[in-house]
C-alpha cells in the first residue's frame, strides 16, 4: 500500500497547495542537510590522557627492553655453551691422540714372535712400529672372533632329530 493510496485502493488527491509545501519543506531539508555536512567542524573538547597512560608507555617500555636483553642474553649464553663443547671435545680429541702416541711404544715393547734385525737396533723406523701395531690389533681382533664363536657355540641349542631336514637346509641357504 503506497502513501498515498487510502484503504479503498484510490489514490486520494492532494490539494497543489500542500504538495507545494511539501515539495518546499523537502528541499529546504536537502540543503540544510548539505550545508550541515560541509561546514568546517571542530574538536568540542581536546583529547586528554589520563595519568595512568604515562605509566602504562613506561611499563611497556621496561618490558620491551627486558624481552630484548634477555634474547639477546640467550644467544650469547648458547654461543658461549657451544665454544665451550667445542674445546672440550678438542681436549678430547688431543688426550686420545696423546694416550694412542703413549699407547703405540708400549704395544711394540711386547715381544713378539720374530723381529727383524737390523744393524740400527736402538733406532726404531716408522713402519716397524706400524708393522708392530697392526700385527697386535690383528691379534686383538682374533682373539674377540674366537671369543665370539666361543659365546655362538655355548649359546646355540641342537637341533631335534625331526628338524634335521630343515636345519640343512637352512645352512644351504647361509651360504649362498
Amino acid at each position: 500500500m503506497n502513501w498515498q493510496q487510502d484503504r479503498s485502493g484510490e489514490i486520494p488527491r492532494i490539494e497543489p497547495e500542500v504538495e507545494q509545501a511539501l515539495k518546499h519543506f523537502k528541499a529546504s531539508m536537502d540543503a540544510w542537510s548539505d550545508a550541515a555536512l560541509s561546514r568546517p567542524r571542530t574538536a568540542t573538547h581536546a583529547a586528554v590522557r589520563p595519568a595512568a597512560a604515562g605509566w602504562r608507555m613506561a611499563a611497556s617500555w621496561a618490558l620491551g627492553c627486558v624481552v630484548v636483553m634477555g634474547s639477546l642474553a640467550g644467544a650469547v649464553h648458547e654461543i658461549v655453551h657451544r665454544q665451550e663443547m667445542a674445546r672440550i671435545a678438542a681436549q678430547k680429541t688431543a688426550q686420545k691422540t696423546a694416550e694412542e702416541r703413549t699407547a703405540a711404544p708400549q704395544v711394540t715393547a711386547q715381544p713378539t714372535g720374530v723381529q727383524p734385525v737390523s744393524a740400527q737396533s736402538d733406532k726404531k723406523t716408522p713402519a716397524d712400529t706400524m708393522r708392530k701395531v697392526s700385527a697386535a690389533q690383528d691379534s686383538a681382533s682374533a682373539q674377540d672372533e674366537n671369543l665370539l664363536a666361543s659365546v655362538d657355540s655355548d649359546v646355540s641349542r641342537g637341533v631335534p632329530a625331526a628338524m634335521e631336514p630343515l636345519a640343512a637346509l637352512m645352512d644351504d641357504n647361509e651360504t649362498q
